[in-house]
């Protein structure tokens, strides 16, 4: 019975780590942007940029050229293509679009209500793509789950203009990119994965911060600047990421995607602690009503895709 709980154990808390270390990325970007008026564009490029070479370095040097070429099926070339499709779907596409529909003026709260509706259209992909069954049950706790992340973060009038649907195609970017993981063989770790995709993503984001003419002398930056710049690169990126996808190979990509709900909790409580927002009622109800959804979805009794 130990052994049985072992797996499970460590995919609660691989998952909760993953959640605790996306929350933070929210309320240090926004002091990066807001406080340190870094582009977010070339923010997130240098971020992901540093993130993705300093995992592949080091597996590089741990061991060797081998390991660090990615490979799908055998082939380096397909390994390639499928690294630059979730560099672009992943980095580049979900944080580029959520970085555009911010600067179309959604708030940072309602951009990450709408980035992470994900697992609701992961469900509706995964039953027609991954045979993970759509029952009535995940129905209703998705629902309720996006339903408690709005009222927990707080609803405004940008729900109604372009950034909102900007940042919706964002959140379809990420569901995208979880079913070609699970589609698509990949030979090698979810560090591997998560190193190029970082890189390749962060390429992209650098370039479009080129198209749109941005400009930032890090001297600008004071040591609260270069602090959370450095936690942007380490536990944000590193970190979450490739903990996502270590969460991803153990169990259903709907049950995995399912705790990001509660990514903007924990946005919502650090930034509370370290930007002084207030703590108000709704924050409590739409809290309870994300444990309500994660406890339908994890324990209906159609969920056997683990």
């Amino acid at each position: 019975m130990k052994l049985q709980q072992r797996p499970y154990l460590t995919f609660y808390v691989c998952i909760i780590l993953t959640t605790i270390c996306m929350g933070s990325s929210f309320p240090t970007g926004k002091y990066l942007i807001s406080i340190e008026h870094v582009p977010p564009m070339l923010l997130g490029g240098w971020r992901f940029i540093i993130a993705g070479l300093l995992i592949l370095i080091f597996i590089l040097l741990k061991m060797g050229l081998q390991e660090i070429l990615p490979k799908s099926n055998g082939s380096v070339y397909k390994g390639f293509v499928f690294v630059l499709v979730i560099g672009l779907l992943q980095t580049g596409g979900t944080m580029g679009l959520l970085n555009i529909a911010m600067a179309l003026g959604v708030s940072s709260s309602i951009s990450a209500v709408l980035l992470f509706t994900n697992p609701l259209w992961l469900a509706v992909l995964a039953h027609f793509l991954l045979n993970e069954r759509l029952t009535k049950m995940k129905c209703f706790a998705l629902v309720l789950g996006v339903t408690g992340v709005a009222i927990c973060l707080g609803l405004d009038r940008t729900l109604l203009g372009w950034g909102a649907l900007v940042a919706l195609l964002g959140s379809l970017c990420w569901s995208c990119n979880t079913i070609v993981t699970k589609l698509v063989t990949f030979d090698k770790g979810a560090w591997v994965l998560t190193g190029w995709q970082l890189l390749l993503g962060g390429i992209i984001m650098l370039f479009i911060s080129v198209i749109l003419r941005e400009h930032y002398s890090i001297t600008y930056l004071n040591g609260w600047g270069w602090l959370w710049f450095w936690w942007l690169v380490f536990p944000a990126s590193i970190g979450s990421f490739g903990l996502w996808f270590s969460s991803l190979k153990m169990r259903g990509a709907t049950i995995a995607s399912s705790f990001l709900f509660l990514v903007p909790l924990f946005s919502t409580i650090f930034s509370i602690i370290g930007l002084g927002e207030p703590f108000t009622l709704h924050i409590m109800v739409g809290g309870l009503c994300v444990i309500i959804a994660l406890f339908f979805i994890n324990y209906s009794p159609h969920s056997s895709n683990y």
